[in-house]
């Protein structure tokens, strides 16, 4: 309001008229001002009365409209002191958590050198516990996700990312699985109690719910048909596939698939193995020259002699450790006849008769005995062999067929620089070796193959098992009677949920977990926090300031015992799960957090006062009481009204306000009797006998009634007790960072650090404001009905709020939604979105109560803060003189930062851009000449998701707020 001046003379013109009038009134005395003449002085001292009450009479006006304000029940908001959130970290040699009081004080300094001190709201235990992992988990859709912790992530749905959920196991066995295919494997199983698994090998065998597979060729290919029978798995591969180890060189079968919830334990893995046909030899040698087995080849040579040798290699067969194999071999004889069969006669008989004649017989020179033998690591040992025991004699028919067992301690060896599985048979003894009519019967080789079978599945020697992120692995299992191997594990059927693995117990009470959220989005059904105790989760009690990841804030849990070390998901630590209440999707989508701290408490700008004694005379009215610091926050006066009550009316009195009254008792005498009186606004609508005061928290002034307005207080000495705070304003703002010092000594707390810019704190307002805003209340009268009353309510009560705009007609997001009114707030600080979500919090609470209340109860009301719309340019230009052209873009950036934060920041929230001023104030800068093209974007954050986008409209987005960003001028 433009206040009336009642007299526009200031002090000289006083004077002036007062000389005027001496002239004429007095001629006989010359007013010349001079400091030794006695009427000069009576003259100076009336001119200077006159102006104080000249002064008085034009301050009228403004008395009078703020008494008029007082009568509208407009008050000068109290101040607001700033506020942030601190994360105190206990050092990591402490073992046990570390109390943090409430109260606990902090201080920073402000730019005069002044500490500027903040204080805890609550008490808290620092946790030397380190969040490690996050994992997301939804047992139905089998989803099992590592949550990153650098960026923002949803909750309760999948993220970018692996799926560590997989359903597979493994079995070793190097022997009887090292095979070419075509060749069939069984698998014989056993579970708990020795049973068979015949319900547990149909599962295993059917395809629609897993796959078996071996690895070749660097990938895992499946068998060509699983079937089951009985309690066993046979697995056919037809092809011509060769097993190959995995990388820990160890040949495994592997199955993987989905088989639903529950578990397969198995106490007992054998496996068997045989080839569809018959497998011909690796290689054959005679000593040390190798034999071709397409052409043939001399067993021993062409003369064997005890202890030549014949070494037969077969890489899969001959591994077969504890099978039977059934070398099959295919040798003719090759006879050489060295003597002269023709008759020989007796020259010394005169007569000659041929038929007395001698024919010689030669006697067959074979292999007669031969030994074989296998290596079994320290030297050649005798192999126990049947059927054709020696097929190097020539002197059986049909099939040569050495069958013999594999033995267990048979090991590679190498022959001829080769390394291999082999056996040999050696010559013992050749028949008629010596004789002098020999006929060699030299074994010949043409084919030699093999089979083999086991009469009795090997124990898998090797299992691994790989369930809900997490491995289980057996080693050296052969000889365990009871494995008890976790196959197939199941998640547990529970709703989806967060888990939260620390390196260290997290134990506190309480352990306070700061969620920074990125959006609103209300979830509809409800959290709670349980914690791994050894054998299973247990619900935890916390408090939840989040108000269901709602917006920013803290969760409090009440850990009183340590929690044990536990594996999840591949990642040993301690663990507490975040879960929902419901299986349900939730309808507005999912809640995203920016990040996740702990040890987190908030802190106010704020002091505690020791408590001040006043003492009151007999009738005092209206009385005052000053107090030493200001601003005033948190004030409760207590008034001893011991001299004015009966003792039965101060049981009385306490019994009806047991909050407000507290009784002192010595030896049954009543000493004291406390009573706390509430504060007012006005004194002027107070009840004659009313206890209460008024406070000015700027001046720091208590006024008490004069038993017409408000009780006066009983007459006492020192009976009257103030407990304040103080602190509050714009100098408790400091941003993030800032504010590290503690005011005396916390034990075992490394750092404490404002983790939030300590911001909100706002003063009083300026007269100019109060004038703006305090009439309209009388057209109001704290009723929100059309637009400008929730503005006008907002910018009344709520000194935080930079800018306030109500968008009748469309929801939170902006859309067109009849019946709806969407208030949206600017906060103080644009680069904290908690501050702004708790402020239109606390504005919805009390806007809630002032409207309609149908508008509240159908969710029809939003309070939101705006959309922060950091805006940047890029500017090429034509210079007037190019000398000038770094001093011409520093202009055009400074202006345009002008235009920004400053004259586009004045207007009202959806109506900050303006994207043709961009162009006038460029064209207007000094030394451009051309504008050729101008490009605006702006950057804002959606729900946590960086979004970049073109400003060509001006209404496109009606709840934005703007603030410069980055500006690149080019010169052309």
């Amino acid at each position: 309001m433009k206040q009336p001046v009642l007299d526009p003379r200031d002090r000289g013109d006083i004077m002036a008229q007062l000389a005027a009038h001496a002239s004429s009134y007095t001629p006989e005395w010359r007013y010349e001002g001079a400091e030794d003449d006695p009427g000069s002085a009576l003259a100076e001292l009336f001119g200077e009365m006159f102006y104080q009450t000249v002064d008085r009479m034009n301050s009228v006006p403004g008395k009078l409209h703020t008494e008029f304000l007082n009568l509208t029940g407009f008050r000068m908001p109290d101040p607001v002191p700033a506020a942030g959130l601190l994360q105190f970290d206990a050092h990591d040699t402490v073992e046990a958590p570390v109390p943090v009081p409430e109260g606990t004080q902090v201080f920073t300094e402000d730019e005069a050198g002044e500490n500027v001190v903040y204080e805890t709201e609550r008490r808290i235990e620092s946790t030397p516990a380190k969040l490690e992992a996050l994992f997301y988990v939804d047992p139905r859709n089998e989803v099992i996700q590592r949550v990153a912790l650098d960026r923002p992530q949803p909750f309760f749905t999948s993220v970018e990312g692996e799926n560590l959920q997989r359903h597979r196991f493994s079995v070793s066995q190097d022997d009887v699985l090292a095979l070419a295919g075509p060749c069939q494997v069984e698998i014989e199983l056993r579970q708990e109690g020795g049973y068979p698994a015949r319900e547990t090998a149909a599962r295993l065998a059917d395809p629609e719910l897993g796959r078996w597979t071996f690895r070749s060729g660097g990938e895992e290919k499946p068998f060509a048909k699983v079937e089951a029978e009985n309690d066993r798995i046979l697995l056919t591969c037809s092809g011509t596939e060769v097993f190959e180890p995995d990388e820990e060189g160890h040949y495994s079968l592997s199955c993987t698939g989905n088989f639903g919830s529950g578990s397969i334990i198995l106490d007992g893995i054998k496996l068997r193995s045989r080839p569809m046909e018959r497998l011909s030899v690796d290689g054959v040698a005679n000593g040390d020259i190798p034999l071709d087995l397409e052409e043939g080849g001399y067993c021993f040579g062409r003369r064997p002699t005890p202890y030549s040798l014949c070494y037969f290699r077969s890489d899969q067969v001959f591994r077969k450790r504890g099978a039977r194999v059934n070398l099959r071999l295919e040798v003719v004889p090759i006879v050489s006849n060295l003597v002269d069969q023709t008759p020989q006669y007796q020259f010394n008989q005169r007569i000659i008769d041929k038929r007395d004649a001698v024919v010689i017989t030669p006697d067959d020179v074979y292999v007669s005995q031969v030994v074989w033998e296998y290596f079994n690591g320290m030297g050649w040992r005798p192999l126990t062999v049947s059927g054709s025991r020696n097929p190097f004699s020539c002197k059986q028919e049909g099939r040569l067929e050495v069958v013999f067992n594999i033995p267990a301690d048979l090991q590679k060896s190498e022959v001829n620089a080769e390394e291999g599985y082999f056996i040999r048979a050696r010559v013992v003894h050749v028949e008629n070796q010596f004789s002098m009519t020999p006929r060699w019967v030299v074994p010949f080789l043409k084919g030699a193959d093999c089979i083999w079978d086991y009469t009795d599945g090997l124990p898998a020697d090797r299992c691994r098992g790989e369930n809900n992120g997490d491995v289980v692995q057996m080693e050296d299992i052969a000889q365990v009677d009871r494995l008890s191997f976790p196959a197939l594990v199941g998640l547990e059927e529970y709703p989806r949920s967060m888990y939260f693995c620390f390196q260290r117990s997290p134990h506190a009470m309480p352990l306070s977990i700061y969620f920074d959220m990125a959006g609103r989005v209300k979830l509809e059904d409800k959290l709670r926090f349980e914690a791994w105790n050894g054998e299973r989760f247990e619900p935890v009690r916390s408090v939840d300031l989040t108000r269901n990841l709602l917006h920013p804030g803290v969760m409090l849990l009440y850990l009183s015992k340590p929690l044990p070390q536990h594996t999840f998901f591949g990642v040993e630590g301690c663990w507490l799960r975040l879960s929902r209440s419901s299986y349900l999707e939730n309808s507005g989508g999912w809640p995203r957090v920016s990040a996740v701290r702990l040890n987190i408490v908030e802190a106010v700008q704020r002091q505690k006062a020791e408590d001040q004694l006043f003492s009151t005379g007999p009738y005092e009215a209206n009385k005052e009481l000053a107090l030493l610091y200001t601003p005033v926050l948190d004030t409760q006066v207590w008034v001893d009204e011991v001299r004015s009550l009966a003792v039965a009316d101060a049981e009385a009195l306490k019994q009806a306000m047991p909050d407000r009254v507290s009784l002192e008792w010595d030896d049954r005498v009543l000493t004291h009797c406390w009573v706390r009186w509430e504060r007012r606004d006005e004194l002027a609508l107070a009840a004659p006998q009313e206890r209460c005061y008024s406070l000015d928290p700027y001046a720091g002034i208590i006024t008490f009634g004069n038993g017409i307005h408000g009780r006066v207080p009983s007459e006492g000495e020192e009976n009257l007790r103030v407990s304040y705070s103080y602190g509050g304003g714009s100098v408790g703002n400091r941003p993030a960072g800032a504010v590290r010092q503690l005011i005396g000594a916390l034990p075992r707390i490394s750092r404490v650090e404002n983790l939030t810019p300590m911001s909100g704190g706002t003063d009083r307002f300026p007269l100019e404001k109060a004038d703006a805003i305090g009439n309209k209340r009388l057209r109001h009268r704290e009723k929100a009905a059309g637009a400008r009353d929730f503005e006008e309510i907002v910018t009344q009560d709520f000194p935080q709020a930079r800018h306030v705009k109500c968008f009748p007609g469309r929801d939170a997001a902006g859309a067109y939604a009849p019946g709806h009114v969407s208030v949206v707030v600017e906060g103080s600080d644009l680069d904290s979105r908690r501050v702004t979500d708790d402020l239109c919090q606390r504005i919805y609470d009390q806007l809630s109560q002032q409207c309609d209340c149908v508008l509240a109860a159908e969710g029809r009301l939003h309070v939101v803060g705006s959309t922060v719309i950091t805006v940047s340019s890029t500017i090429t230009v034509e210079m007037e003189d190019l000398d000038q052209s770094a001093v011409t873009q520093q202009a055009i950036a400074q202006r345009l930062e002008e235009l920004i934060n400053g004259r586009w920041r004045e207007r009202d929230i959806g109506s900050q851009l303006r994207v043709a001023q961009v162009w006038q104030t460029v064209r207007d800068t000094p030394n451009v000449r051309l504008v050729r093209s101008i490009l605006l974007e702006g950057r804002f954050d959606e729900a946590g998701v960086q979004r970049v986008v073109p400003l060509e409209q001006d209404d496109a987005y009606p709840y934005a707020t703007v603030k410069s960003g980055i500006h690149l001028i080019q010169v052309e």
